[in-house]
């Protein structure tokens, strides 16, 4: 339990901090994110499986890192609606081409995953 807790707007805030090192086309190798599995399903594809139920959906942020950084101008990531029943949340990663693109070796994305305890 932190001493002084973090503040906001949204009652219970779970923040889920997930670091991927990139795989050339392979299941990224999960750095940090205790209590989350990470596997790829398809080009640029990736699916976030949860141990536990981490409540209502908030939302998401991320950021990229490279050995090269200017190998990822304009990548993004859009986030899929969270299923509750099955416990996971699919992403996909964009290049500036608006391509689906892997996260290639020498790459990592960090997401924070949130959401909420209690209604929103």
């Amino acid at each position: 339990m932190q001493p002084y807790p973090k503040r906001g707007n949204v009652r219970e805030l779970i923040e889920y901090e997930i670091r991927l090192l990139g795989a050339n086309g392979a299941n990224p190798t999960k750095e940090l994110g205790d209590g989350v599995t990470v596997t790829r399903t398809g080009e640029g594809a990736y699916r976030v499986t949860f141990a536990e139920d981490p409540f209502e959906w908030v939302g998401y942020s991320h950021g990229f890192q490279a050995a090269t950084p200017a190998d990822l101008a304009g990548y993004t990531v859009v986030c899929d609606t969270y299923t509750v029943h099955s416990k996971v949340l699919d992403f996909v990663v964009y290049n500036s081409s608006f391509a689906a693109a892997d996260i290639i070796a020498a790459q990592y994305i960090s997401l924070t995953l949130k959401f909420a305890r209690t209604g929103l």
